[in-house]
């Protein structure tokens, strides 16, 4: 990657998304919704919030874990293609995703559509998405909610909520990565659902008006149109994980590479390794043309988008990497040992090639 210079503002920040500005509401909110935990002692959560899903533990042993995320401004390309017929897929993607890093079987989700409008063929293409996430995620969709509010939302927003299933002594935070471990990165499928604010005023530009007079131009280094690129669905990587658990591979840790890059390693509990990111993944075209386009630096690159990688999982040895491979290769997702775990004072990661380090979820160049 270039050598590009750090802004004081970022590029993101510039694009209208503010991560520490997210930072500051997320400990504001926090203070008021962190103490609720005791409202319902008889159901406690074996988890501290901040992992990528709770659980809730519903007695016997048994664990119920939950989470919600939803498809963000990638919405606005299915706008402006007026294609509507996978959104859905990154809407389960998001949420059961989220939900493995626990350990955690998904089960089923409800979604949240919150619209300005309603067009029948639209809704019956986002139906369509979610059904096919749905039959990926070896989920049901069990109910939603649609919410016509003109006032607040100009177009659609789409949101889950998924539940799952796992054993308390199966829940997985982390707190079992050693030093020696090996990282494992699985391929994204592209941007995923992360990013997109950025990617999109880079790549299509900043007006609406020039959004849809760019976004069916052909990118020879793609080779398809900058909106079927950035429309690809988010991998739903619940399959090959759910496998790799039901074999007896020993996952120390499963990550989900959303908003935040590699440092969501970081969310893991254990407080003193650090992940070392080498060598360094092939970057995809994609986000070579984002950083060449848009000036952005390495930092705010790695921390905004995945890269090229879509999850992680934590494992023992080489030996158990070949298991991984070998079932990630019958889901058609490439794999390849991109790290690796040492002791360390603190928790962080570091990309050694580039110079940057990972704390808590943000990411600066070390010189």
């Amino acid at each position: 990657m270039s050598d590009y210079q750090e802004n004081s503002q970022s590029e993101y920040e510039k694009s209208g998304v503010s991560s520490r500005g997210a930072e500051d509401a997320l400990s504001e909110l926090l203070e008021h919704v962190l103490p609720t935990r005791k409202f319902s002692e008889r159901y406690p959560l074996a988890a501290d919030i901040g992992y990528f899903a709770n659980v809730i533990d519903i007695g016997g042993g048994q664990g119920i874990a939950f989470g919600t995320d939803g498809v963000g401004t990638k919405i606005i390309i299915a706008e402006l293609m007026d294609r509507y017929d996978t959104i859905g897929i990154d809407c389960v993607a998001m949420n059961v995703n989220d939900l493995i890093c626990v350990g955690a079987r998904p089960v089923s989700m409800v979604d949240y559509i919150g619209c300005s409008f309603t067009d029948a063929r639209i809704f019956s293409e986002i139906g369509k998405g979610l059904a096919e996430g749905a039959r990926q995620g070896e989920i049901s969709i069990s109910g939603g909610e649609i919410s016509q509010i003109k006032e607040i939302i100009n177009g659609v927003d789409l949101i889950g909520a998924c539940i799952g299933h796992v054993s308390l002594d199966k829940v997985n935070t982390g707190k079992d990565i050693q030093s020696g471990n090996i990282i494992v990165g699985l391929a994204s499928s592209g941007v995923h659902s992360n990013g997109l604010t950025l990617a999109r005023k880079i790549l299509l530009g900043e007006t609406r008006e020039e959004q849809e007079k760019n976004i069916n131009q052909f990118e020879e280094r793609l080779g398809r149109t900058l909106g079927e690129e950035l429309l690809e669905p988010t991998y739903i990587y619940v399959k090959p994980i759910m496998e790799m658990l039901e074999n007896g591979i020993d996952l120390k840790a499963m990550v989900h590479i959303t908003s935040g890059g590699y440092s969501n390693l970081n969310r893991v509990e254990n407080d003193n390794i650090r992940f070392v990111i080498d060598p360094l993944p092939p970057v995809p075209e994609v986000f070579k043309m984002i950083q060449e386009q848009g000036n952005v630096s390495d930092a705010e690159m790695y921390e905004v988008f995945n890269m090229g990688t879509g999850f992680i999982v934590v494992i023992e040895n080489m030996k158990e990497f070949t298991e991984v491979s070998k079932i990630c290769k019958k889901y058609n997702i490439a794999t390849e040992v991109i790290g690796y775990v040492e002791p360390c004072n603190g928790k962080e990661v570091t990309i050694p090639k580039l110079n940057l380090i990972g704390r808590g979820q943000k990411i600066t160049k070390t010189n």
